[in-house]
């Protein structure tokens, strides 16, 4: 692969996010590096994304409420750039020559793990995955979004997101991260994420959210056999991830008739000893 010729499949799902998506692909459209194709696929939004969308020169898919899982998925299966990178749509890259710089880092690699600047409400704080080696990643890191990571094509053609399901990262970040041969850090920022009053780390804790995470957590079971070699962090992964203080939490919300609890809650809740 010549490395000065690395093209970049960068994949956007949206779903009513009309009010950022422009800053999102203006950041795109306005790098210095142009071996690039844009992909996005629109979750069946009823905002004006589509209008924001058409004033911008992209592979355009709709999708009918798959959720962003879903609509990954078409856009692996309609990529045709040697990297992927996911980006979501109230998410920009943090300056005009970042594709650059990844493009002269990147040594042909399968995974490129990304760092990232957050933005909440105007207040900024970069967000640095401490952790280097990958067996400590899969037990520790909390950096499980798609978008923090540069994927070779190859890598991950065959692994599929869950659909119409939130907190659908999970396993696919993990299958990935064992399933690479090699792998670098990209040190610096590579995007600005937003944080949003209804994005899925923004809500508020329902008994089918805490299902919906303990079924990916048990699917971590899964990959233990298929990568016997991370077998031992995957299992420690699970361990700090307490399903069964999980269980315990959503028998709590059962007995007491509680709907929802606030994050803040939950987290109390499943620290305690």
């Amino acid at each position: 692969m010549n490395k000065n010729k690395i093209r970049f499949s960068i994949i956007i799902p949206n779903y009513n996010k009309g009010q950022y998506i422009n800053e999102c692909l203006s950041s795109v459209f306005n790098q210095s590096y142009k071996n690039l194709e844009v992909i996005v696929i629109d979750d069946g939004s009823t905002d004006n994304s589509l209008e924001e969308i058409k004033k911008f020169d992209v592979k355009f898919y709709t999708t009918d409420r798959l959720q962003a899982g879903g609509a990954r998925n078409l856009g692996i299966k309609k990529a045709k750039g040697e990297y992927i990178i996911f980006l979501d749509s109230d998410d920009y890259l943090s300056n005009s020559n970042i594709l650059e710089e990844l493009n002269d880092f990147i040594n042909d690699e399968d995974l490129i793990f990304l760092n990232y600047t957050m933005n909440k409400d105007g207040e900024i704080s970069n967000k640095l995955d401490v952790y280097g080696d990958v067996y400590k990643k899969i037990e520790l890191s909390s950096f499980l979004g798609a978008p923090t990571k540069c994927y070779k094509r190859s890598l991950i053609k065959d692994l599929k997101f869950p659909e119409r399901q939130r907190f659908e990262d999970i396993v696919f970040t993990l299958e990935a991260m064992c399933k690479a041969n090699s792998y670098n850090h990209f040190n610096n920022s590579f995007f600005i994420y937003r944080k949003v009053e209804d994005s899925n780390y923004s809500a508020k804790m329902s008994i089918d959210t805490i299902i919906t995470i303990l079924n990916e957590l048990l699917k971590l079971y899964q990959l233990c056999c298929k990568y016997p070699k991370y077998k031992d962090c995957l299992i420690t992964r699970l361990k700090r991830d307490k399903l069964d203080k999980r269980i315990s939490i959503m028998n709590y919300m059962l007995d007491n008739n509680i709907e929802f609890l606030e994050v803040s809650e939950f987290y109390k809740l499943f620290n305690e000893e």
